[in-house]
């Protein structure tokens, strides 16, 4: 038995190896556990530096507007023809606009300079228009100093408004690690109680790791547990939520449980076939719509 666990790891790290070229630096103990900074640890630095900034309110100077979502690119040296495109169709769109993207920007490691792109418009600061939550390739391999470096922030709200009238909440979760983490899951309980009193037309929740899952392809970082699966579908239809947009599985499904509608969006990654970016109208009625990637 042991020489047999003895010729299983050597054939991952052959393969692993194989794999590598000048896009990737793998670390096999960061394909199992993030080795890093917990769940914990980061919505306390991320909590530290929304207070810094301050609350953010996008004006949208209408109603009505579009989000640009995207999720999964999975960028590498080589491979950002899809997200190129997604921020190419997101600059040229007119009228009020935001976009967002659900994580695992990047493939692995030294892969954040590749997306200039997308970087010159995710600075979380009060002239974002585009808002990012990471996934768990984004953190594998120690990197959430440097994700943190361009991001800033992993769990955060913001709203959009038409001058001084409300329009809707978003509400990014930190979810890289399949786990929400106690401090989080605190701060989204009252953070909820507290807005879902105030008006907001509709209330949408984005982060990377979907609740429902389809297979186990993603390993331990596929969903989270039971219990905290019961808990936050128990609080986000408490209080009202509306959509939950999720990426992560690289498959779309969208269910619908008490009364909350979950989305999980194709991927943006180069070498997946038949993958889309979703946009959404958002107005008194929220409408959806999904583009297919170029095949070049």
């Amino acid at each position: 038995m042991k020489d047999m666990k003895k010729i299983f790891y050597i054939a991952v790290a052959v393969v692993l190896a194989a794999c590598a070229n000048d896009d990737t630096v793998l670390d096999m103990k960061g394909m199992f556990s993030p080795q890093g900074e917990t769940v914990n640890v980061r919505f306390q630095q991320s909590k530290t530096y929304n207070d810094s900034v301050g609350d953010i309110h996008l004006n949208m100077q209408a109603d009505d507007y579009v989000i640009y979502v995207c999720t999964d690119s999975h960028i590498t040296k080589k491979a950002h023809r899809n997200l190129d495109y997604f921020v190419a169709q997101y600059d040229a769109a007119n009228g009020p606009k935001m976009a967002l993207h659900l994580g695992d920007l990047i493939d692995a490691q030294k892969n954040y300079a590749c997306a200039d792109s997308i970087l010159h418009i995710g600075t979380r600061t009060q002239a974002d228009t585009l808002f990012i939550t990471p996934g768990n390739h984004d953190i594998y391999f120690k990197q959430w100093s440097v994700y943190r470096s361009f991001f800033k922030s992993s769990a955060y709200w913001f709203d959009t408004r038409n001058g001084n009238k409300k329009l809707d909440l978003f509400i990014c979760l930190d979810s890289a690690e399949g786990s929400l983490g106690t401090e989080q899951t605190k701060w989204l309980k009252d953070l909820l109680a507290e807005k879902s009193q105030e008006g907001y037309r509709h209330i949408i929740v984005f982060t990377h790791t979907h609740l429902w899952k389809l297979d186990s392809s993603q390993g331990h970082t596929s969903n989270y547990a039971l219990e905290e699966t019961y808990e936050l579908t128990y609080t986000l239809a408490k209080y009202g939520v509306e959509y939950v947009w999720s990426g992560h599985q690289h498959a779309r499904q969208h269910v619908t449980f008490q009364g909350v509608q979950y989305m999980v969006l194709d991927a943006t990654k180069d070498d997946e076939k038949g993958q889309h970016y979703m946009t959404v109208a958002m107005g008194d009625e929220i409408n959806y719509a999904y583009f297919a990637y170029p095949q070049l």
